[in-house]
């Protein structure tokens, strides 16, 4: 509020962290710990107008704290990721960190048209799976020992798909490495089940991260319900915002785009840049354009070809995943 910036139910405006560099892929509208106080809803006059119900005086400042599920896969990016998630919480005005290990089951290592899980297969795949989770459950320690706020340890044994699925609706976030070491448990199609089935917003941090981001955002703009509900999930996310650019694209001869509604209705102050689609990788665009303006964090909504199957992901959503270093 000293900064001139909207306070937002169940979180405070604190300054005093610091900035970083990941990505956003947002799914969900709210974090469970505003909704538990207060009835949420999205006007049906204007889709993108929040509006509070049957909400008692002061109970912003009365939510419960978030909970962010933290998926652990990849031993070395581990410490990176937990130190992400907290960050995360800082923003959000705090919350719990779960964290979770999955360790994939024998079954699901293999392709039962071609091979034979034999004892003496599945015994080495157990131990695979094993020594990897004691290599996660290490950085895990290392890093509560200085980490702030509550943080906890779940190691399973079960499909990642089914994991997240299961456990991810229960969070107010999920924390994500970018899906690109297909030889770990969580793979392309985790990713998907964070992004399409868990309802959530989900915070992927690339392997070329910075701890700290959240200062310097940019919103993939789309005029489209799936990027503004990843922008309303943001809006809890600016305790220590400086600056929050725009990047919209516009096709040869399409209308002129315009600075997002949702942003001005929030009297959220954003800096509007239009950038070029063409036959380009619009992807490429536009985090040349981010890199150039300095952003830490990228909130966009994630698209997919196939609504049903949830199989081919979209373009630029596909390219942000397999390219980013924000």
């Amino acid at each position: 509020q000293s900064r001139g910036w909207p306070a937002f139910a169940g979180h405070d405006t604190r300054g005093e962290q610091p900035a970083a560099a990941l990505i956003w892929r947002l799914w969900s509208v709210t974090p469970r710990g505003v909704t538990t106080l207060c009835s949420w809803q999205v006007s049906s006059h204007k889709r993108y107008h929040a509006a509070y119900q049957d909400c008692p005086e002061g109970a912003q400042e009365a939510a419960m704290p978030g909970v962010i599920l933290a998926v652990l896969d990849n031993p070395t990016a581990a410490l990176g990721l937990l130190t992400a998630a907290e960050r995360l919480s800082d923003l959000i005005g705090g919350a719990a960190i779960n964290a979770l290990i999955i360790r994939s089951p024998p079954l699901a290592s293999i392709m039962p048209s071609e091979e034979v899980l034999t004892q003496r297969r599945e015994t080495y795949l157990r131990a695979q799976e094993r020594s990897r989770a004691d290599m996660l459950t290490e950085a895990f320690r290392n890093w509560a020992r200085t980490a702030n706020g509550v943080a906890h340890l779940t190691d399973v044994e079960a499909v990642a798909t089914e994991a997240i699925v299961e456990r991810g609706p229960g969070a107010d976030f999920v924390v994500i490495e970018q899906p690109v070491r297909r030889h770990h448990g969580t793979t392309w199609q985790a990713m998907l089940a964070a992004l399409f089935e868990t309802d959530r917003p989900v915070l992927v941090v690339p392997s070329t991260h910075v701890p700290r981001f959240g200062r310097r955002i940019a919103v993939a703009w789309r005029d489209d319900d799936r990027t503004i509900r990843a922008v309303l999930a943001a809006m809890h996310c600016l305790n220590d915002v400086e600056r929050v650019f725009v990047l919209a694209g516009q096709r040869e001869g399409a209308a002129l785009p315009q600075m997002p509604e949702i942003l001005l209705e929030h009297r959220i102050p954003a800096e509007l840049f239009i950038l070029p689609v063409g036959r380009h990788a619009f992807g490429d665009t536009l985090l040349g354009k981010a890199r150039e303006l300095g952003v830490d964090m990228i909130v966009m909504g994630a698209f997919v070809r196939d609504p049903v199957r949830r199989l081919v992901l979209g373009g630029l959503t596909r390219y942000m995943l397999a390219n980013t270093d924000l």
